[in-house]
């Protein structure tokens, strides 16, 4: 969690009822101390400050600090002590104790595995004690009591006896040597020794040789005096460790290193932990961007819209991987071209609120001169013969029809048709036509009439209507569609249709505000129409290069919904009607649209 920066948000002292609060929470959860422990910890007096940070992780914790050392960092409303804490009470926890070469690799971000673990006692289900899956523990280096990481127990102890110790045994939290120490003074653990354990030896006996603890205690102190502090954090700490420990230490480091990476040789495993994800990101985007630019984009194509430079233009060159601006140091597209900018490769300007364009490109620049674009990649921008996900959709096709009912099916017997069939206007009007004609229903002496026999005078008159026999021709079908069940056939290519009875609700969009008064574009029905919500998702993302996700509707029986970083209306009923073909009048909420700034 600490190996890379952290960014601080913000920082406040802590006042005398929080500190009180404080020492209560320190108390429930650490029932090992005592008053006067907590006391010593949280003085009353002395300077203490609560700050906000934010992970590399985007996790956000809040550290309680004494006289700038941090002693507990906040998660979720629980409490973890830190090295500084641990040293003065090392006991406060159970303890797992491992060998001085194995700290290196937890301080690179390894789990501890079990193989590399020092047991104090003989094998048994019990040699871990009532150790539960999910407690704090921590490590210690053998010779030294000294705490040097803060770890949780991926199995209890139980498992890990029946695992005959192999496996990962801790995930490591917080160690000596990452950013949450360096938050604080730097001083390194004091030196508290104890007998350094033999491989195979009993559990009761004692390492009587010469002094090794203080050799093997220092050698933690050695590998924090060599942490680089200024760079990445993360980087390997190189010790050493005393001559008489490295038969017996390098076969259990070795199990570790083994753990961690089985079938990986050490050098891979040191250049891949050496890897930055977010750095890649960073260089992949200035990369694509000087490609697009120098090979790319036209000028007579200018301008252009951002979200489609970035789909468009920078995208194919990224050699089929995606352009996470979330997973770069700039977060935002916009940071970036705002950086580019200033650098003088490009010029943009405010073409709508929210909707910024490039406007003029400088090939010249002294940044592209060394760039040469790929052959491969630029084949393939070239070649656009592969149709995308979105390109294979379908079109449906909405046609009103209305299905044959218990109280109209006397008239369509004759034609063929029976009780749940649906029609169409036309069809319904050749039924009822071949109907009266059929039986003879029309007057001869006015051809607009038409006579009511019982059939028709049971389907289509109202009670306040009595005894009338007669009725005009198109009063007279269009009562009887009246008393038809009205429904919609979608039709999709050459399938047959799919009739839904009953109103089709139309695909709603609407404008919702989420946390710091920011909107969000909504949209529901998507699936009613055959749309595939994913694919319509990553067609916005990708369009617009905004926030798009697909999430469970708040309401029951409702399919999932497409939610969409701000006010998109516009956006998303151009895509429905016209690359989606749905009829205008199955949206809602087009008014829920930006209103447009009259030009002066």
């Amino acid at each position: 969690m600490f190996l890379k920066p952290f960014r601080v948000k913000t920082q406040t002292s802590v006042k005398s009822s929080d500190r009180k609060k404080l020492r209560s929470d320190i108390l429930n959860q650490y029932p090992c101390l005592t008053e006067q422990d907590v006391a010593t910890l949280v003085p009353n007096k002395e300077e203490m400050s609560a700050t906000k940070i934010c992970t590399s992780g985007d996790d956000n914790v809040l550290v309680y600090s004494v006289a700038k050392n941090p002693i507990f960092y906040d998660i979720f409303k629980r409490l973890y002590p830190t090295v500084y804490t641990l040293w003065q009470f090392p006991e406060m926890l159970p303890t797992f104790r491992t060998w001085p070469p194995v700290f290196s690799k937890l301080q690179k971000g390894a789990d501890l595995m079990l193989p590399g673990v020092i047991p104090d006692k003989r094998p048994s289900p019990k040699m871990f004690g009532n150790l539960q899956k999910g407690d704090l523990v921590t490590v210690t280096v053998a010779g030294n009591k000294a705490p040097v990481a803060l770890g949780k127990a991926l199995l209890s102890g139980e498992d890990m006896y029946m695992s005959a110790l192999r496996g990962k045994g801790v995930s490591v939290l917080h160690i000596a040597g990452d950013t949450l120490w360096e938050f604080g003074d730097k001083s390194n653990p004091p030196c508290i020794p104890e007998p350094v354990p033999k491989s195979g030896e009993d559990d009761d006996g004692d390492n009587k040789e010469g002094n090794p603890n203080e050799a093997v205690g220092a050698s933690v102190v050695a590998d924090l005096e060599n942490v680089k502090l200024e760079g990445d954090p993360t980087e390997s700490v190189q010790g050493t460790s005393d001559a008489t420990e490295v038969d017996d230490q390098s076969s259990l480091g070795a199990a570790l290193m083994e753990g961690k990476d089985e079938g990986g040789s050490d050098e891979e495993e040191d250049e891949e932990e050496q890897r930055d994800p977010v750095a890649e990101m960073d260089e992949r985007l200035h990369f694509c961007f000087a490609c697009a630019i120098k090979g790319r984009v036209k000028k007579s194509e200018l301008p252009v819209l951002t979200g489609n430079f970035l789909r468009n233009y920078m995208q194919p060159f990224s050699a089929d991987k995606q352009l996470d601006i979330k997973k770069s140091t700039f977060k935002k597209f916009s940071k970036f071209l705002q950086l580019k900018v200033k650098e003088g490769y490009i010029c943009m300007k405010e073409q709508s609120k929210g909707v910024d364009v490039i406007t003029e490109i400088d090939k010249s620049h002294l940044g592209l001169r060394d760039i040469e674009v790929p052959e491969v990649v630029e084949a393939a921008v070239a070649g656009k013969g592969e149709q995308t996900e979105e390109e294979t959709f379908t079109p449906l096709s909405f046609t009103d029809v209305y299905c044959i009912n218990a109280a109209t099916q006397d008239i369509f017997k004759e034609e063929g048709f029976s009780k749940g069939d649906a029609l169409i206007v036309a069809d319904v009007r050749q039924c009822v036509t071949n109907y009266i004609r059929n039986n003879n229903l029309h007057r001869e002496d006015d051809k607009k009439q038409v006579t009511l026999d019982p059939v028709l005078a049971h389907i289509i008159l109202k009670p306040a209507e009595g005894d009338l026999d007669h009725m005009n021709w198109e009063q007279v079908i269009n009562r009887v569609m009246g008393k038809m069940q009205q429904a919609t056939a979608i039709i999709s290519g050459s399938g047959p249709p799919t009739i839904k009875k009953g109103k089709l609700d139309p695909i709603k969009l609407d404008v919702a505000m989420r946390a710091s008064q920011k909107k969000v574009t909504v949209v529901d029905n998507l699936e009613d129409y055959g749309i595939d919500v994913k694919v319509f998702s990553r067609l916005v993302q990708r369009s617009l290069a905004c926030s798009c996700s697909v999430a469970p509707s708040e309401q029951k029986n409702k399919g999932p919904q497409v939610l969409i970083q701000g006010n998109q209306i516009n956006f998303v009923a151009n895509v429905l009607i016209d690359k989606y073909k749905i009829p205008r009048r199955y949206v809602t909420g087009l008014d829920n649209a930006p209103k447009q700034k009259k030009k002066r």
